[in-house]
């Protein structure tokens, strides 16, 4: 089972509404975890749902805080309603997942055989929550700025252009290390191939952890997370000025106009 980035108790003792949805993204990704493992069992058990039932719903209420902490702690704002409603669409579709445990459980405790493929309709609906909340993470940072409440950060805080794509696959679980033949590559799911000297060097920095449970298994992809302080970088990138945001593509400078051609009187023959 993956272990989450924080302690559920302890996610609401982050300073910034940002860094609580890129850790609420990773519980997301632990939860997603546990249910495709669950998946992979053949039949399921009435004790393995009736851990992850309590699981799902927590994670559900989780998503509800931090929307009415938002609400709380932002004016309203076109922004901050997207924000909200997105947040409230996610809590559904999670607490949908939990009521799709709760009926196999039923079904399981009613003596009928419940196939481990039918927890897959709940982890679909939980899907995309890692994504969501680091999409989200950035919209409220960014707002948050422009409410002139957000915290400010040192220079710690701040990442170079070339991480950010690889600090944003990690938070959305999308990135794997695997070793294949005495080599590390890299996997990305979003799509931006990511370098291994990157991660490497997001490691040295301690922003970024690898998975222990499948290290130096050959074959094997073994997940990269972010750290504490890859959470507070990322959420610090989010809150950068947009003409110096890393990973934002800024246009290149206008050329200057080329001098003008100076015009010359053609001189008279005589």
């Amino acid at each position: 089972m993956t272990t989450p980035l924080s302690e559920p108790d302890q996610l609401f003792d982050l300073p910034s509404l940002p860094e609580r949805l890129i850790v609420l993204a990773d519980e997301f990704i632990v939860h997603n975890d546990d249910l495709n493992a669950l998946a992979a069992t053949g039949h399921l058990q009435g004790l393995a749902l009736r851990r992850q039932i309590p699981a799902s719903h927590r994670l559900a209420v989780h998503v509800l805080t931090v929307r009415q902490s938002v609400e709380e702690t932002l004016g309203s704002t076109p922004a901050v309603v997207d924000i909200s409603l997105r947040l409230r669409q996610t809590a559904y579709l999670t607490a949908g997942a939990t009521d799709e445990l709760r009926g196999l459980l039923a079904l399981n405790e009613t003596g009928h055989s419940v196939a481990a493929t039918q927890v897959e309709t709940a982890r679909d609906l939980a899907a995309l929550g890692a994504e969501t909340c680091v999409a989200l993470a950035e919209k409220l940072a960014v707002e948050t700025v422009r409410q002139q409440m957000a915290r400010t950060r040192g220079d710690t805080s701040r990442i170079a252009s070339a991480d950010l794509p690889a600090l944003l696959a990690v938070a959305r679980g999308k990135a794997h290390v695997t070793l294949m033949l005495g080599r590390q590559y890299i996997t990305n799911d979003d799509g931006p191939r990511l370098g291994i000297n990157t991660i490497r060097d997001l490691e040295s920095r301690a922003l970024v952890q690898r998975e222990g449970a499948a290290q130096g298994q050959e074959g094997q992809p073994q997940r990269l997370r972010l750290t504490e302080d890859g959470v507070r970088a990322l959420a610090g990138a989010f809150t950068q000025a947009p003409s110096a945001s890393p990973g934002r593509q800024t246009s290149a400078p206008a050329q200057a106009p080329a001098p003008a051609a100076t015009s010359v009187a053609p001189s008279h023959r005589r």
